[in-house]
């Protein structure tokens, strides 16, 4: 019973993060607190010099594939807590703070990447707001995560 009340709670919160159908749940939240779409968002955070707005949006979508890879990573992390939350072994223990940190890896390891590209093709004001912004959203991803996932033990029975 415990088990699938945690269950429950972290995919509603993970399906915000995975995007593995779509970006609705995103949408939604950056809708509830901004008032408009993640895209949306970055266009008005972003000066975009005239002649690389096209260049900026493919890039953008590029690497809007390679976050969202990241985030059903992710989401596949949080389920095999979810999972072995009640019975919870150090060898489970490991291998999901592990992948974690795996998963925070690869969304550095992106940004690297992105901010290069996009530094040397465009400008390297352009790509600073844009690593900026996206580590913003992120932050905000992982504070929510962090507010509804259950510490190991929390839930134990005394």
């Amino acid at each position: 019973m415990m088990r699938n009340f945690i269950l429950a709670a972290i995919t509603a919160v993970f399906a915000m993060a995975s995007n593995a159908q779509s970006n609705s749940e995103e949408i939604d939240l950056m809708q509830s607190i901004y008032g408009m779409q993640k895209r949306d968002l970055i266009a008005k955070h972003i000066k975009i010099e005239a002649g690389h707005a096209d260049l900026f949006w493919q890039m953008y979508d590029e690497y809007e594939i390679a976050r969202k890879e990241i985030g059903l990573q992710r989401v596949n992390n949080i389920e095999l807590y979810a999972e072995k939350y009640e019975k919870l072994t150090g060898p489970d223990a490991d291998a999901i703070i592990r992948a974690s940190m795996d998963v925070q890896k690869s969304f550095i390891s992106l940004w690297e990447k992105t901010y290069k590209k996009m530094a040397k093709s465009i400008s390297p004001v352009t790509a600073a707001q844009f690593i900026q912004a996206e580590m913003f959203f992120e932050n905000m991803v992982r504070q929510e995560l962090s507010l509804n996932i259950p510490l190991i033990g929390e839930f134990e029975t005394k």
